[in-house]
Order: structure tokens, then sequence, then C-alpha cells
């Protein structure tokens, strides 16, 4: 007899809603979840559709530092115009492009990882990719924060720089008027926040590799970086 089609489909979308609620307050449970049901999709869209809206709402400053950029430059008005046009269409694209990318390739290395260290042959790909797609919902509510307290306590005008937009208190704000726009990006991730992202994944790679804590936190440390690293390369 087959099985009811409406009943697994609101199993699953019961399921889904559990991990997401459960990545917040319980990570373990919806690690421990994903790893004999590697469901995503619900989590993938929320992630996009919080990424899209962040990028709406930062625009405005993105565009205050390129009028700035290309007026020391010396550029036309009219091709300040058209750059902005063409901007705008980079940076919606890019807020859902790039982090799918950035899942796919993490994903990728941990599953690499995971077949060289011998790890549980039962976590495939799928497992490994379900797993960062939820953890990285707390990177995108950090996101949100920075991005309300940017609206609330910043006026574009004042926004010069890509690091002027890093408003949750890292260490950053030990450079003061630093003009290295990098160093000072990196070092805004140093934040409070950012523990808790930490805190999420030492959790994930515990349950997933089953390996002690001082090891999964050097793991989900090294993860981190090179999310970080990524960004640290393309801005300006």
């Amino acid at each position: 007899m087959r099985g009811d089609p409406n009943g697994t489909k609101g199993e699953t979308m019961k399921d889904s809603l559990q991990n997401i609620a459960d990545i917040l307050a319980e990570p373990s449970a919806a690690f421990a979840r994903l790893k004999s049901k590697p469901k995503w999709l619900l989590a993938m869209v929320i992630f996009c559709l919080f990424s899209v809206g962040t990028a709406w709402v930062t625009f405005p400053f993105i565009e205050q530092i390129m009028d700035q950029q290309l007026m020391e430059e010396g550029t036309p008005a009219e091709a300040i115009e058209i750059a902005k046009i063409v901007a705008k269409i980079f940076v919606f694209i890019g807020s859902l492009a790039a982090p799918i990318i950035w899942f796919l390739v993490i994903s990728v290395i941990l599953t690499l990882v995971a077949r060289l260290l011998a790890i549980d042959d039962a976590i495939k790909f799928k497992h490994i990719y379900a797993a960062i797609v939820h953890a990285s919902l707390i990177s995108i509510l950090i996101l949100l924060v920075n991005t309300a307290l940017l609206v609330v306590f910043r006026d574009v005008e004042t926004i010069k720089n890509a690091a002027d937009m890093k408003i949750i208190p890292g260490l950053h704000l030990l450079l003061g008027s630093s003009e290295n726009v990098k160093l000072l990006t990196f070092l805004s991730y140093f934040n409070p926040l950012n523990l808790w992202y930490l805190a999420v994944l030492t959790i994930g790679i515990r349950v997933f590799a089953g390996i002690d804590k001082t090891k999964a936190c050097l793991g989900a440390i090294i993860i981190w970086l090179l999310g970080i690293a990524l960004e640290v390369v393309f801005v300006s």
C-alpha cells in the first residue's frame, strides 16, 4: 500500500521547522536530526530571503561608497549612474549566488576531510551540506542585527568604506580611524555575537564527527576564518 504523500510532506515540513527552531535553541538536537535526515530546502529559502533583504536595505550605503570612490577617480557623472545600475544587479545576484557557492565549496571540502579521516561512512555530502546551511542561519541573523543597527545609527552620508558598515562592537573599534579597510573588516568579525556562531559550528562538528570539544572548536574556527577571508579578499 502506498503511503499518504500529503502526510509525508507534512512530516517533512514539520521536521524542517523543528530543525530551524532547534538550531537556535538546541543545536545538538538539530544536528543529530540532520545527521539522519538531511533536509535543507526550507533553511536555504529562509537564508536566501534574508540575504536578499539585507542586500536591498544596505544598498544605499554601498552606493554611497561607490559614489565616493568613482568621484575621487574623476569618473563622469553618466558613467557613475551606469555603474550604480550594474552594481545593484551584481549586489542582488551576489547576495544569492555567493552564499550558495560558499555552501557548496565548504561542504565539498568537509566531505573530503571526512573521507580522509575515516569519519562515519554514512555521512555524505548531503548531510554536511544540510548542516552548513542550518548553521549559517546564525550568521544571517547576525547580519540582520548589524543591518538593523546600521540603519538606526548611521546616516548614508557618513559611510566612507565597507568597514564603516560594521556596527556590531568588535576588535575593529580598537583601530579607531585606521584606513586599512581589509584589516578593519577582518577584526570586525571578532565580536560577541560571532561567539554564538562558533559555538553552533562546534556543536555541529562534534555531533557529526564524534570528536572532542577542543578539536571540534578548532575545526569551527578554521571554517569561520575561511568564510571571513573570502569577504576580506574582495572588500575595498
